[in-house]
């Protein structure tokens, strides 16, 4: 499928399309150009590109596809699903006189779109707030050529202590009297936490320290289960997770903190499910 917008972005469309490059918005969009920590990761990782074909799957703004070449592949086919995102990509791409090295499309990336041509490795940084939760187990499902980083690793933690359940919302009606007394009566019932209480990250992350009750890695190369289990000891303290991706801490740089859940019970066993990375304890 060709890309939406199909002529070549001028640099006044493009600054359209993107209002966080502007100077007096400054959005979340800057975060991952910005995180020093990702970028040498990548710059180090990404050395294993020389004199190879590569995939960069999620090509977003250019920046692997650039920091590839610069290490000298031969070529990059590069993957964006995004049509804005895809169009600043390859302006930056060809702004840099690198737009002969690099094959653009617009489109999903699967494991079968370049059978008709040689690949010597994928790159990736299909990664969200965990290591799961952008598909990259169906994303990447039956491809044959090596794809880095692949190494997925979990600590999973408990932090001794005890948080205060968390207040009901304040809105006390949906403006409809039969949903507050049938839907809302079930939402209501499933906000009142009492042998665990689930905080989102953003809310109630950035722990450290604890001890680490279990642990998983799974190489995205090889088979990776659908469900994650694995046993734990947890009791009175609140569970989070450490993510790894080749060894590298997710926790830093612009990726957000995943969810924490308190535990006023012991739990023993860990689970996770690796299409959307959500996970729970039983």
């Amino acid at each position: 499928m060709p890309p939406i917008y199909y002529i070549m972005m001028k640099k006044s469309i493009i600054q359209q399309l993107h209002p966080w490059m502007g100077p007096y918005k400054v959005g979340v969009g800057t975060q991952m150009i910005f995180d020093k920590s990702r970028n040498q990761f990548y710059w180090e990782l990404l050395k294993q590109c020389k004199d190879k074909t590569c995939v960069d799957v999620g090509f977003g703004t250019g920046i692997l596809t650039l920091i590839a070449l610069h290490h000298g592949a031969n070529h990059v086919i590069a993957y964006e699903s995004d049509p804005s995102t895809f169009e600043l990509g390859k302006y930056i791409i060809n702004e840099l006189g690198f737009s002969d090295s690099v094959t653009f499309f617009n489109e999903e990336y699967k494991s079968t779109t370049h059978e008709d041509r040689h690949v010597d490795l994928i790159f990736h940084e299909i990664i969200g707030r965990n290591i799961w939760d952008e598909n990259i187990k169906r994303v990447f499902q039956g491809a044959v050529t090596k794809i880095i980083p692949s190494a997925m690793t979990c600590n999973i933690r408990l932090f001794p202590g005890s948080v205060n359940p968390k207040k009901l919302p304040k809105n006390d009606s949906t403006g409809c009297q039969w949903l507050d007394e049938t839907y809302l009566k079930v939402l209501k019932d499933l906000w009142r936490e009492s042998d665990t209480v689930t905080y989102d990250g953003d809310e109630y992350g950035n722990f450290r320290g604890g001890k680490i009750i279990g642990s998983y890695t799974y190489d995205i190369n090889n088979i990776v289960p659908d469900l994650i289990e694995i046993d734990i000891e947890a009791e009175k303290g609140i569970v989070f997770m450490d993510y790894f991706v080749d060894g590298f801490l997710l926790k830093s740089g612009h990726w957000p903190e995943d969810k924490s859940i308190r535990v006023n019970k012991k739990y023993t066993k860990f689970i996770q499910n690796t299409i959307d990375g959500n996970w729970w304890l039983e």
